[in-house]
């Protein structure tokens, strides 16, 4: 989160500035094809269906292979055959696997194994392989279908509006705001406890755990107040470098040099992969009960992961990603146990085809672009087992400092109207993500991924007056410009108060001042998806103001913005803005 951020943020906004005018624009034509080549994700021939219930897994395989007996194996997540190409940092990498039966090339065939081993080990977090003569036939593939103990926790949400509310006692402002859905952090390293004192135990994969009772009970207050007032949850979960880590073993962290703010979550490890699917079947099955004892309805895995010393410090992308990814699938499978419509998120910065690394050197450590993360999820993702994850991109404008955004955006040169091309993705050219996640490849089930505006927020920079009306504007702006996308399922305003660390720097994304005084933003926000949107938006149009694809100049003065629908391209593209209803905006 920023907070954490800003201890380099004010190094890292003066070569923002210094740089940003050489910023060009990249020649990038990275294809699917290409990314499967780069991971060589496995062209299988048939196909293999996990399915899983109460009791047992289903493999349904059908025509794999060409002549002759395969045999069928179940390997641990961490474990990887000879032939795995990617297999992150694991070191287990002669596993032989646990067979499980017979297969008949080129036959359907349905095989049916206990889903409990006698140590109680879940099956559900296995993955599966077609092996003949020690060749790979086909896997590993993942169970994709789930038999959760319950359908649906989740609220249907009138609106899109939510906000990012680290307290408690502040669900009063979420409901005067007319919030939706909110957004808060869980610190997974201070969940686990290194005893049974003064802590709840829970039995998973034949194992008994215990966790932190004071860390849940502050979980607890903050999820139950959200769930009393019918707003959704999304819970960020990292690990912080804040605590004693004797509670968060180390098997579990990564220890990257780099690492100064985050432990990520160790999976490569056994110790690790357990006590990982150990803290999400906790949280799944806590929250995911009653409103009365609260409901988590989405879990993002840990922070910015472009930056990768969130996680695990690495500029590799194969490596890294295929850490990130068992991680991912893991906790997906883990909530699924108890929720079929909770889901997993995958959180990144604004940059876009090029990284940090490449524009800013804003990251202290290895930097990805997140154009070729994304890709590389869906390729492996598919190819091993598609499922829901979702995505949990933190949009700002390309200094997040600035009351403008699309002026400041149009000023560092950072944008184009391209997915393919265009170095971030702000708000201003937000539209991009309609046609990125309109590829085939890209959609679950034939539809687009959701997105989760987890931590997006427009400053009032140093609090002047001419801040605070351009505040209102840009927040106005920029919401209805996301609500017109029905991807996106919620759009959790960053923050409710300012941060007095943040705002020192100029980043004042609050709705209230320090001393909880409202803002401008404040009653644009409030009613933004009511009937009476335009009363308390309308006052601020005229202080949009900026050039259009950087050449024409854009304001109410210039006579060609006469509504909010005329301030919606910053960057021309192939979206058809022809469609922009305020009905997209109201509470449905």
């Amino acid at each position: 989160m920023k907070g954490k951020r800003l201890l380099y943020l004010s190094a890292a906004m003066a070569v923002i500035i210094a740089v940003a005018l050489a910023c060009f624009y990249p020649k990038n034509t990275q294809t699917f094809k290409e990314v499967k080549d780069t991971i060589k994700a496995p062209h299988h021939q048939g196909s293999v269906q996990v399915s899983v219930d109460t009791e047992s897994i289903h493999l349904d395989i059908k025509n794999v292979g060409q002549r002759g007996l395969a045999q069928v194996y179940a390997y641990k997540a961490n474990e990887y055959q000879s032939q795995d190409h990617i297999r992150g940092i694991s070191k287990d990498i002669k596993a032989t696997g646990r067979y499980l039966g017979d297969y008949t090339c080129k036959q359907n065939k349905t095989l049916t194994i206990h889903r409990y081993d006698e140590q109680g080990y879940d099956g559900l977090y296995d993955k599966y392989y077609i092996i003949q003569n020690k060749k790979v036939l086909y896997g590993p593939v993942y169970a994709t279908q789930i038999v959760s103990k319950r359908n649906t926790i989740a609220y249907k949400q009138p609106s899109i509006k939510g906000i990012f509310n680290e307290d408690a006692n502040n669900v009063k402002y979420a409901k005067d705001l007319g919030a939706h859905s909110i957004t808060l952090n869980i610190d997974l390293g201070t969940l686990l406890a290194t005893n049974k004192n003064n802590a709840y135990n829970m039995k998973v994969n034949g194992q008994t755990y215990y966790f932190n009772k004071k860390s849940v009970s502050q979980i607890d207050a903050k999820v139950k107040e959200a769930s009393k007032a019918h707003m959704n949850v999304v819970a960020v979960l990292i690990a912080w470098k804040n605590h004693n880590y004797a509670s968060f073993p180390k098997a579990l962290r990564y220890n990257s040099p780099k690492s100064t703010i985050t432990m990520g979550t160790n999976t490569s490890t056994s110790q690790g992969r357990d006590a990982v699917i150990a803290m999400m079947e906790f949280l799944a099955q806590r929250y995911s009960q009653s409103a009365q004892s609260g409901l988590i309805s989405t879990y993002v895995i840990s922070n910015e992961i472009d930056f990768t010393h969130y996680f695990y410090d690495c500029g590799n992308l194969n490596t890294f990603m295929e850490e990130y990814e068992r991680c991912l699938r893991l906790s997906n499978l883990a909530v699924k146990k108890y929720a079929a419509d909770i889901n997993v998120a995958v959180p990144f910065t604004h940059y876009w085809t090029k990284s940090s690394g490449q524009m800013f050197k804003e990251c202290p450590g290895h930097s990805l672009a997140p154009y070729k993360m994304l890709n590389w999820l869906a390729a492996y993702t598919n190819a091993q087992g598609a499922y829901d994850w979702a995505i949990a991109p933190h949009c700002y404008g390309t200094v997040n400092t600035k009351s403008n955004l699309a002026a400041s955006d149009v000023k560092y040169k950072a944008l184009t109207g391209d997915y393919k091309t265009s170095p971030q993705i702000t708000f201003s050219n937000f539209e991009l993500w309609n046609a990125y996640l309109s590829q085939r490849v890209l959609k679950y089930q034939g539809h687009q991924r959701s997105v989760y505006l987890t931590e997006s927020g427009a400053s009032s920079s140093k609090n002047t007056t001419q801040g605070y009306q351009e505040q209102a504007a840009t927040l106005a702006q920029v919401y209805y410009k996301v609500a017109q996308m029905p991807f996106v399922k919620s759009f959790n305003y960053y923050r409710l108060k300012d941060h007095q660390q943040e705002s020192a720097n100029g980043l004042s994304c609050g709705l209230l001042a320090t001393n909880y005084k409202q803002k401008p933003a404040y009653k644009v926000y409030k009613y933004i998806d009511t009937k009476d949107t335009l009363k308390y938006s309308n006052p601020y149009l005229k202080y949009i103001n900026y050039q259009r694809n950087g050449i024409d100049r854009v304001s109410v003065a210039s006579g060609n913005i006469k509504s909010w629908k005329d301030t919606m391209i910053v960057y021309s593209s192939d979206y058809n803005w022809n469609h922009f209803s305020y009905k997209n905006v109201m509470r449905h």
